[in-house]
């Protein structure tokens, strides 16, 4: 894909092969090890086991930033119904006062999708 990318690129008039090859590295980032890296699972624990805890806090690891840290903030449990994410159900950052462009700390919090879904539906 990068090569072909490339050859788009370069054939531009005003592009040359160092501007199309920088582009091609902002389009198609090298991903760093961290985020193909692979999470073992502790001893003989099972998703069938019914600790709901453990498999939450393993998921949450998928995640990052903002996301990640009010996951951790919350004890990994959704803010709005208190229940611990499962690995099936996704995880949304909701905005307390409503303003997208506020992304305090304080005003984040995760959700699950549904229970995003159903905050915006009573607004």
């Amino acid at each position: 894909m990068n090569h072909r990318a490339f050859k788009v690129f370069n054939k531009e008039k005003k592009m040359n092969r160092y501007k199309a090859d920088e582009l091609i590295k902002k389009a198609f980032p090298n991903p760093g090890w961290k985020e193909n890296d692979h999470i073992m699972v502790k001893g003989n624990k099972s998703p069938f086991d019914g600790d709901i805890a453990y498999w939450s806090k393993r998921n949450s690891k998928l995640y990052d930033g903002a996301t990640s840290k009010a996951l951790q903030r919350q004890n990994h449990k959704c803010e709005h119904c208190g229940l611990s994410f499962t690995e099936d159900e996704r995880v949304e950052l909701h905005h307390v006062d409503g303003n997208h462009d506020n992304w305090n700390k304080e005003n984040l919090v995760a959700v699950h999708r549904s229970c995003h879904q159903y905050i915006h539906m009573k607004q």
